[in-house]
């Protein structure tokens, strides 16, 4: 929540000068926020049980589900917008379409909005015998949970888990061999930056999305071993919790790192009193260190950093 702030913060006191990445950087740092506003429900749900009522539970369901899916598509567009303006020297955001960025990220939301219907219908408020506690979750139609269960998890894998890590390996790919291609000193560390980028949304999304793979065989009775059944939802719950982690590696992954989110923040910081000499000094060594950078040249990264 600190970072996602922190990000949200920087970005809408410098909103006159974002570009197209930074819009999108925006709205994951806010899906971001949203999704773990929601976080403390579920925590005091496995401690003592669903104790807030019928319309809170589908409200949380279905705001964590919309922010779960807004931050997987908001980090295939920041992948494609990075791939256009890099490789093919494409900027989307310009100031006579500056709305475009925006139309964008309301297809985004729009869409992960339509795709939480089904929670918000479903996701109600059910006594588990097994725990001895009450529970918020989807209780589907009788004689189509299983379909319903199935036909859920199969669209989480292909458009929350594949098709973003499709679009990012894609992306990145083409964006890493544009580098390779180019004379800019900091081609190397831009590099490795891509490389952690996808190593991490893989790391992240990979154990959640094979124990859900997992879980859908047993509902089809494909696997029936009574170890695996039984440990299933204690692995659910491990996994989701790497998932969540995400987005805490989100902000630095997409904007600590960035030289203009540093040379921002650290204005924002000198201009609220806070170390105003040592930052004065350090702002005043960037800018001169960016002007020599531009001047040499070398632009290839600025989608990047």
């Amino acid at each position: 929540m600190l970072g996602n702030g922190l990000v949200v913060l920087v970005m809408l006191t410098n909103k006159q000068k974002m570009q197209s990445t930074d819009v999108f950087i925006f709205h994951l740092a806010l899906a971001d926020m949203l999704l773990v506003s929601t976080l403390p429900f579920w925590a005091a749900q496995e401690t003592f049980g669903w104790v807030f009522g019928e319309a809170l539970c589908k409200i949380v369901a279905s705001l964590f589900k919309i922010n779960f899916y807004a931050g997987t598509f908001l980090l295939a567009c920041i992948s494609i917008d990075r791939y256009l303006s890099i490789v093919y020297a494409v900027q989307i955001y310009k100031k006579n379409k500056k709305n475009n960025i925006h139309w964008s990220c309301f297809v985004v939301w729009t869409v992960c909005i339509l795709m939480c219907i089904p929670d918000a219908m479903y996701y109600s408020v059910t006594f588990e015998s097994r725990i001895n506690m009450s529970t918020c979750d989807p209780l589907y139609p009788e004689g189509q949970s299983k379909s319903w269960k199935v036909t859920t998890t199969l669209l989480f894998q292909i458009f929350i888990f594949l098709l973003p890590l499709i679009f990012m390996v894609f992306c990145y790919s083409h964006i890493i061999i544009t580098l390779l291609k180019s004379q800019g000193f900091k081609k190397q560390r831009a590099m490795r930056l891509i490389i952690a980028v996808v190593v991490a949304f893989f790391l992240c999304w990979s154990p959640y999305n094979i124990v859900a793979s997992i879980d859908m065989l047993t509902l089809l009775e494909i696997i029936g071993e009574c170890t695996i059944v039984s440990n299933i939802d204690f692995a659910i719950s491990v996994t989701s919790c790497i998932c969540y982690l995400h987005c805490c590696l989100n902000p630095i992954l997409y904007a600590f790192i960035g030289a203009k989110f540093k040379n921002n923040l650290l204005e924002l910081i000198s201009k609220n009193g806070l170390c105003p000499q040592f930052v004065a000094k350090h702002i005043k060594r960037r800018q001169t260190s960016t002007k020599s950078f531009t001047s040499s040249g070398d632009t290839t990264m600025s989608g990047i950093y």
